[in-house]
């Protein structure tokens, strides 16, 4: 198994916009509901801190961005998003993005990294993220609407760098 990071390559575009956009249709971990067309998703990905690519045997599995995860005085703290090709689910690829999606934000100056809406019932997720040292500092009770309609309680989670 070979898994390799490169920063955002446009070769990826469609993918990545598809990627994204599967996991907005699931409707189980991003709040967003609006898709992208790669023209849009690209601009979105042009704003980010890092936009950094995942291939697995030389093959596109996913990728992630970091941002600041608020302005000002706040914005040294650092928010991810990750995504992972349904493809490619499955064979321990996320612990590995984590890990790298905190080096990076660390090595662009971040001091911590906060994520504001993980699922509850995202448990393989929320383990990854306490493995990787992510503590939950606050519950959110019914703050996440699942694509069935059904309300269920999100997390933050923050872990210093």
């Amino acid at each position: 198994m070979t898994i390799e990071f490169i920063p955002y390559d446009k070769r990826f575009l469609s993918e990545m916009t598809q990627t994204w956009n599967d996991i907005l249709i699931d409707g189980e971990a991003f709040p967003g509901e609006d898709l992208f067309n790669t023209e849009g998703f690209e601009l979105m990905l042009l704003e980010q801190s890092a936009t950094t690519c995942l291939l697995y045997n030389g093959v596109y599995a996913g990728f992630f961005i970091i941002h600041p995860n608020n302005i000002g005085r706040c914005a040294h703290t650092a928010n991810a998003s990750y995504c992972i090709d349904k493809r490619m689910r499955g064979k321990g690829l996320f612990k590995h993005v984590v890990k790298r999606s905190l080096w990076e934000a660390k090595q662009l100056g971040f001091q911590g990294m906060q994520f504001n809406a993980v699922v509850s019932n995202n448990t393989a997720a929320i383990h990854t993220y306490e493995i990787n040292g992510f503590s939950i500092i606050g519950s959110i009770p019914k703050g996440f609407r699942l694509r069935n309609g059904i309300f269920t309680d999100m997390y933050i989670m923050h872990r210093s760098l």
